[in-house]
């Protein structure tokens, strides 16, 4: 007796090629993904700085050279395009911070505040003063914040942060795509840290070892091609790169 698949008529060679298709776009889309998460920077060494002073800013006060709350700034601006890495090093900081000014490492974990568009002053406040208020078993005393994606704060919400960010007891990092539409007091109050696009020769290491064991060999136009088309963001890059290394290694052609 025949089973299912064997009755099935045989695909078509358009049907052929759909299905080859299907299968190169889920391999496509599974190779993204593991190069994400393996390729993805697991420490600030493996940040890809778009300028130097950017890494000496956040050096400077990973290694407590310069002391965060101080001075009346008591947080860190990540500002740039997308994909860049501000969000994973904004995690990476408070722990990283944490161990270089007092030697150990966190004991309360930070507090991490997805900025949601049209998020209002009482309602960040709520957040922060919720904590503020009390005791942080991290021997340094504070109490670390992560903001991301702070410009969807409302003007009012902003100028609440910016009231916020007065305090010695807490150490914030925020991060945006669009520096420009923040409170000008907040920014006041702010580290600021560029995290645009790298130099091209920055990225040629990072591509070298996605394509690695692909059997695949891109020449430097080709590099270059992937890099600029990126603009900067590792997703970009990620799926630039798996895109033609599934070009170069598919032999289906359109029927």
């Amino acid at each position: 007796m025949l089973t299912t698949w064997q009755r099935q008529p045989k695909p078509q060679v358009g049907e052929r090629f759909m299905l080859t298709q299907l299968l190169i776009k889920g391999n496509l889309k599974m190779f993204i993904k593991e190069n994400e998460d393996k390729y993805a920077p697991q420490q600030i060494g493996d940040i890809i700085w778009g300028n130097t002073e950017s890494k000496l800013r956040i050096q400077d006060i990973v290694t407590g050279a310069e002391m965060l709350p101080s001075s009346g700034k008591s947080a860190i601006l990540l500002y740039g395009t997308y994909g860049t890495g501000k969000t994973t090093l904004a995690c990476m900081l408070p722990s990283a911070i944490e161990k270089g000014r007092s030697g150990e490492e966190l004991n309360n974990p930070y507090d991490f505040i997805a900025c949601q568009q049209g998020f209002n002053g009482p309602q960040v406040m709520k957040l922060i003063q919720d904590v503020l208020t009390k005791i942080s078993f991290n021997k340094s005393g504070l109490h670390y914040f992560i903001l991301d994606e702070v410009d969807n704060l409302t003007k009012l919400a902003q100028q609440s942060l910016k009231s916020a960010l007065n305090t010695h007891r807490g150490l914030f990092v925020l991060t945006t795509n669009n520096v420009a539409n923040l409170d000008k007091g907040l920014l006041d109050r702010c580290v600021l840290v560029e995290m645009n696009a790298a130099p091209t020769s920055a990225y040629m290491p990072l591509i070298e070892m996605i394509i690695q064991g692909s059997n695949v060999v891109l020449n430097d136009k080709e590099l270059e091609s992937i890099i600029h088309g990126s603009r900067g963001s590792f997703r970009n890059l990620i799926h630039n790169v798996s895109r033609l290394v599934r070009r170069k290694t598919s032999t289906t052609e359109f029927v």
